[in-house]
């Protein structure tokens, strides 16, 4: 019994013989003439390159996915491939000149007739369903690609059926799945792009081959263990979750490696359609069949993924490089153009003030022209940040380099920001002050607003502990919350009347002209924004502070914000006014004008 899934690389000549069936769930034969030309045309361009090379050699297939039925084998996957190499090997094997080769079998488990007519292709049924259609052409393109090629047939035969012995040959990727599996939701999952069969399985797979490596005997098994061993050995660093998040955006489960395998798949020569499922491996199996004369190919493009984990490990452990590469990253620019950046650079201070001049184009686009060579670079800031208002595209990412610039300008600080709770959370652009126009309108939103208000102002048992202003609002605005929700039909009118006193007297010093404005604005995870939205500042700072004590990420200069630790005079925490306002937005160029002024150095 097979307690996992299996994987190996299986020679075609051992699946003659087999007898396959295709599933109800699978679709009909659909490959075009020019699927099956390129096929033929991969064939005979492997058949005359291998010509007197080394017998190790062998053309690689994409995966046929398996079960064990009793004597036959469940194709969940590869079936296009295997009815054309089908197709192909019956056309062959009926020639005079080589004939009596066996073949392996397939049934259709509900098209008895599409089974019936592959074994016997006739023409003249081609209009009878699509099946036969897809049939026909495949078999009239293989006829014709002989014919157009004579003398042909006998090396393509024989580069299909040899056996690993006889070497030169061609091999399927066989990914047989364990006896508990269930077949149908392997299928579901390939079809909706959840490949089991992974594109990090294949490649490892290609370069463990032995045929790969110059040594033989022990020599191969000691660089086979070798590179399994660092091979595990990365996608243990990329498993690491704050590393993970550092050089990526997204999430993924296993095969992290794949990562870097893209990375460097994309600079590979041989072209191959980017939306393939398989992209990646027929980039590396391209490459290396190409780079066939060469025996330390595999060796050297490992050294390559090597170098780039390497690399990423060396930015991830440095406080620059992390934060630098970190929002790049997190602003989807690519490794690849990261990695080019690196290479080009004469050093790793020209590398850093690459990255940062790139960042500066993304966070205050309006001054991307003018570089980094102004006179008074902080006024500049000063009127960039200015102009931007609650909705503008850039004000997210400046909002994000603001806290990281606010990181990166201590030189003795060794906070590093959270990418991880950054990525995995959605965040929000939250005003500091509640605005007018975010009153709840729905019934339920309204009764929401007004709890808060009703637990927040609840009179403390220490009264003479609280500021004299400070305590009159809090009876008044508790005593009509408290009427309201005793209310046996809830007043919208009232609660409307509660809304805009609350919002005066909270924002009585706030102009509405900057309510929109960067001033106001910081950067807020979605859960914690939704449990506060419309509250009043008291309100939010007090959720702050509680988020902060419980150790939830709270972004350094959102935290900032609302401990007051911009404002000039913070004798009065109850409320955010203009001058508030101010000191946070003069914050904010100060720190960034700092920030880039570090690119100079």
């Amino acid at each position: 019994m097979l307690h996992k899934n299996k994987l190996m690389l299986k020679p075609v000549s051992e699946l003659l013989g087999e007898q396959f069936f295709i599933p109800a769930y699978q679709r009909g034969y659909r490959w075009t003439a020019r699927q099956v030309r390129d096929l033929l045309e991969d064939l005979a361009e492997f058949q005359q390159n291998v010509h007197g090379k080394p017998t190790e050699r062998f053309y690689c297939l994409q995966p046929v996915v398996v079960k064990k039925k009793a004597e036959e084998w469940e194709l969940v996957d590869g079936q296009q491939r295997l009815i054309t190499l089908y197709i192909i090997l019956r056309y062959l094997t009926s020639l005079d000149a080589v004939q009596g080769q066996q073949c392996y079998s397939l049934r259709f488990e509900t098209r008895p007739d599409s089974q019936e007519f592959l074994q016997h292709i006739d023409p003249t049924r081609a209009e009878d369903n699509i099946d036969f259609f897809h049939i026909s052409q495949a078999r009239e393109t293989v006829k014709t690609w002989f014919k157009e090629r004579p003398g042909r047939d006998k090396a393509i035969l024989t580069t299909l059926l040899n056996d690993d012995r006889a070497g030169r040959n061609v091999k399927f990727i066989w990914y047989q799945l364990h006896d508990e599996a269930e077949a149908t939701t392997v299928f579901s999952r390939l079809n909706r792009g959840k490949i089991p069969l992974t594109n990090a399985e294949l490649v490892k797979a290609l370069f463990l081959h032995a045929g790969n490596f110059k040594r033989s005997g022990e020599a191969v098994r000691f660089q086979q263990l070798r590179l399994a061993h660092e091979w595990d050995n990365i996608e243990r660093r990329l498993q690491q979750p704050d590393f993970w998040y550092f050089v990526s955006n997204t999430p993924q489960e296993d095969n992290r490696i794949e990562l870097l395998l893209k990375t460097i798949a994309d600079t590979l020569k041989p072209p191959v359609p980017m939306q393939d499922p398989y992209y990646i491996f027929l980039k590396f199996s391209h490459h290396l069949k190409n780079a066939k004369s060469d025996p330390q190919a595999v060796e050297h493009l490992w050294m390559r993924i090597k170098h780039l984990f390497m690399t990423l490990n060396e930015w991830f452990d440095d406080q620059n490089g992390y934060h630098l590469v970190g929002y790049l990253i997190s602003q989807k620019v690519t490794l690849q153009t990261l990695i080019h950046w690196h290479e080009t650079s004469q050093s790793k201070n020209a590398f850093l003030i690459q990255l940062r001049k790139k960042i500066k184009a993304i966070a205050l686009p309006a001054l991307a022209p003018q570089g980094n060579a102004t006179e008074n670079p902080q006024e500049e800031i000063a009127a960039a940040i200015s102009s931007l208002s609650y909705g503008d595209k850039s004000l997210r990412a400046l909002l994000l380099l603001f806290n990281i610039a606010t990181i990166l300008t201590n030189a003795n600080s060794s906070m590093r920001f959270q990418f991880r709770r950054y990525k995995l959370d959605s965040w929000d652009i939250e005003h500091i002050s509640s605005v007018s126009s975010q009153m709840p309108e729905s019934t339920p939103g309204q009764k929401a607003w007004t709890q808060t208000i009703q637990q927040h102002f609840r009179p403390e048992d220490d009264s003479a502990a609280q500021d004299e202003q400070y305590g009159a609002l809090q009876t008044k605005f508790y005593n009509q919350a408290r009427r309201l929700l005793n209310k046996e039909t809830f007043d919208s009118d009232a609660f409307t009347k509660l809304f805009n006193e609350v919002q005066k007297s909270f924002n009585k010093n706030s102009r509405k002209d900057l309510e929109n404005s960067i001033g106001n604005l910081t950067l807020l995870d979605a859960a914690t924004n939704r449990s506060y939205k419309n509250a009043i500042f008291p309100i939010k700072r007090q959720r702050i502070i509680a988020a902060d004590k419980n150790t939830t990420f709270v972004p350094i200069a959102t935290r900032n914000v609302f401990l007051k630790y911009y404002s000039q005079r913070v004798h009065d925490m109850t409320f955010w006014n203009r001058e508030d306002h101010d000191s946070y937005q003069r914050a904010i160029t100060q720190t960034l004008a700092t920030f880039f002024s570090e690119a100079l150095l």
